[in-house]
């Protein structure tokens, strides 16, 4: 080769090593800017959701330790440990489904648990004693605060957070100041705490986090949940997480960003020259376009997270809360009307429960399409959680128009939906209010649309219900009420009235049903219509129910003693009593409490009660059976009962109901429907009364129906008092009323 050749090689050489490096050095500059830029957003990005996510905790975390101040509330009100603990703190535990039990402890000691089962441990545990929580607790104690501990490993089993917080009660001895009672607990349970958030969700999208409590003095760090694999130190975020009288952290981060290939193809440089400059020339002018576009992308998401349901793509609670204040500035000025309605899925939970959230979240998302359905595209659709949905619709029009459209969703509701082979039909139940007759503001329209579904259910569901002003006093008397019913519950304003059954062939009482009435301190008498709607809601039927029950087996066992006469008396049981877990035990408790002898006792249970579910209400008939209890039917002909069911049933009696016999002499259907019921009462050897007879007419119609035995005013209106003699049958007014 000659020296000129060599030449040329060597300066060949030369500029491919120093376009090589140029073009090396260039990519690699692209390359880390472009990291930076990404990095910082992702960053961003992180530091926002960071932000939502300890909000989200924050809320949770107060919600689930209001528990604590409602239960504080009845230690304080009882001044000492509530008689009814178990059935406010099962009344509690509904309202806040991240609390897993609920503890009393007087003088720092667990005295009441509820549920007991499973949480057996935790009674006698000395707080004050107990080496992860003692310094913690003893600082709430002293500084007067709720206090956060945990995670904690408990004496029971499984991990969770406790909530504690300290009740100082009025010192009645020194007249002034007050002494510390002791601690009222909620249990929060760490999974159903995660589960309310978006974590999960996030960790699906490519995030890790870790929820903390840092080391203190006496004190370990402990990780209160984590998900989506190790932090990624490059873009990790810290944030800290204000709990009561402690201190979380939340550190969260995204995977590892996309990183340049510039140094991978820096190897074939000196081959392929020109094609590897062309190549980086794209990569570098393309790639702050793709990095824009992905940040874009990730933007959207986390909006789509932040605004929107993760199920249904609907507007959630936070977005729909914005929109509809935009909504009603606008109507300000435009002097239109904004409506909102308010949609509840009835008995949702039943679906969820008999096929499963799979199903229950597919049927949620096809209502959610049959409501994008039915509005306009600039109306809004919004889904608030669990089965409840709101549309927001901007110059609804006129109250008539109004009305038809709500109609019209409920019916397209109520279409059949084919789903796992089989067509749900569900109904749902609305409540409209509307801007700015009823209100001037989202909270105060959500809160009466709240209002008016609340009446529309109280209607019978599958109904629509708009707003009016006597909804809110309705609900503050009911509130009201129900207060008043929990101090009646103790106080001995209830009592008990006693309606004679009569055997008609003998006019000899064969049984007494016993009712109950409130003699209430201000409004005086009321009857059961008053009061037990708001029993029903509020949960206090099932203690109520009971005390019915022990005070008609006290009066039976009284009557015992006396060596008085003795029939069996009939009382009522509410679907909440008969469907509630502790019904067998606690029925079975109160018979050895007062040693009444079951055969005395005749439990009445709506035909509805007893067709729902029809597997559970055999087994706990049996039960009752087994004890010697007999079983009626009442209000029998209002349900659904067939003859193959009720062969299925045992059952002793059918009650006929009041609504049949008033015009047996008139409705010739009536008298068909009694004659059938008797007729099939006769072939499955059942005992037939017939309810509400109150004239001459109608008993001799029943008796010659052959129908033995009846109830009703012509034989004698309830009486207050004891169990009554039935030595004579009280006189009745036959030709008065006859």
């Amino acid at each position: 080769m000659s020296a000129t050749g060599v030449w040329v090689l060597r300066k060949t050489s030369i500029f491919s090593a120093f376009v090589f490096a140029a073009v090396l050095l260039l990519g690699t500059y692209w390359n880390q800017l472009n990291q930076a830029l990404q990095q910082r957003e992702q960053a961003s990005l992180v530091r926002d959701l960071i932000n939502t996510q300890v909000s989200s905790v924050e809320r949770l975390l107060n919600f689930s330790l209001l528990s604590t101040e409602l239960l504080a509330h009845e230690v304080r009100r009882s001044d000492g440990e509530p008689a009814d603990f178990a059935a406010r703190a099962a009344e509690i535990l509904r309202d806040f489904p991240s609390v897993s039990s609920l503890q009393l402890a007087p003088a720092g000691i667990n005295r009441q648990v509820f549920p007991y089962s499973g949480n057996e441990a935790a009674l006698g545990l000395n707080v004050f004693e107990h080496g992860p929580t003692a310094v913690a607790t003893a600082k709430a104690r002293d500084d007067h605060r709720l206090t956060l501990n945990g995670p904690l490993d408990l004496i029971q089993g499984g991990s969770a957070v406790i909530g504690r917080n300290p009740v100082y009660l009025p010192d009645s001895e020194s007249g002034a100041g007050e002494y510390f009672w002791g601690f009222v607990s909620a249990v929060i349970d760490i999974e159903r705490l995660l589960s309310v958030t978006d974590l999960q969700t996030l960790a699906r999208s490519g995030y890790q986090y870790a929820l903390i409590r840092p080391a203190s003095p006496g004190v370990a760090q402990r990780v209160v949940f984590e998900g989506g694999g190790p932090l990624n130190s490059a873009n990790v975020q810290t944030l800290d997480v204000r709990v009561p009288n402690d201190r979380w952290v939340l550190r969260m981060s995204h995977g590892p960003s996309e990183r340049g290939l510039i140094l991978g193809y820096g190897h074939l440089l000196s081959v392929l020259a020109a094609l590897i400059i062309a190549w980086l020339v794209h990569y570098v002018l393309r790639e702050p376009y793709r990095l824009r576009a992905l940040v874009t992308s990730r933007t959207e998401e986390l909006h789509e997270l932040a605004y929107h349901d993760y199920l249904t793509g609907l507007v959630n609670r936070r977005l729909l809360n914005e929109q509809l204040g935009q909504a009603l500035r606008e109507q300000t000025y435009s002097g239109g009307v904004v409506a909102l309605l308010y949609l509840d899925l009835d008995d949702f939970k039943r679906i969820n429960d008999s096929m499963g959230h799979e199903v229950g979240d597919q049927l949620l998302v096809e209502v959610a399409n049959r409501l994008r359905g039915q509005v306009r595209a600039n109306d809004i659709v919004a889904r608030l959680g669990g089965d409840e949905f709101a549309v927001v619709l901007r110059n609804s029009g006129g109250r008539h128009d109004l009305l038809g459209l709500a109609e019209k969703v409920v019916a397209v509701l109520g279409r059949p939906v084919r789903l796992n082979g089989r067509d749900l039909v569900i109904s749902t139940s609305m409540g409209i209010t509307q801007a700015p007759h009823d209100g001037d503001s989202a909270s105060q329209l959500l809160r009466n649309a709240d209002l008016a579904l609340y009446a529309s259910k109280r209607r019978g569901k599958n109904c629509v219900e708009f707003f009016n002003i006597d909804m809110q006093r309705e609900a503050s008397q009911l509130m009201q009420l129900e207060e008043d019913l929990r101090h009646a519950l103790s106080s001995r304003q209830l009592a008990l009235a006693f309606q004679p059954i009569v055997n008609i062939e003998q006019d000899r009482v064969v049984a007494f049903e016993a009712l109950v009435r409130w003699q209430h301190p201000e409004q005086g008498l009321l009857m059961p219509g008053h009061f037990i709607p708001a029993a029903e809601q509020s949960g206090l039927i099932i203690p109520l129910g009971f005390w019915v029950l022990r005070s008609v087996c006290q009066g039976l066992v009284a009557r015992i003693e006396a060596q008085r006469d003795l029939v069996p008396v009939a009382l009522n049981i509410s679907p909440q009593q008969f469907r509630d877990k502790h019904f067998m035990t606690e029925v079975a408790a109160i018979l050895r409490e007062t040693g009444v002898p079951p055969d005395l006792l005749e439990f009445e249970i709506t035909e509805s009660t007893l067709m729902d579910n029809l597997d559970a209400t055999i087994a706990i008939l049996n039960a009752l059976k087994g004890l010697g209890i007999r079983i009626s039917i009442d209000d029998f002909g209002t349900g659904y009962s067939s003859l193959a069911l009720l062969k299925q049933l045992p059952v002793d009696t059918l009650k006929i109901d009041r609504c049949f016999v008033k015009d047996i002499g008139e409705n010739e259907e009536d008298r068909q429907i009694i004659q059938a019921v008797i007729a099939m009462s006769a072939q499955l050897d059942l005992d037939v009364i017939a309810e509400g007879v109150e004239t001459v007419a109608q008993r001799d119609l029943l008796h010659a129906f052959g129908c033995r035995q009846v109830q009703g005013y012509f034989y004698g209106r309830p009486v207050i008092g004891a169990i009554p003699d039935t030595g004579r049958l009280l006189p009745h007014t036959a030709d008065a009323i006859a």
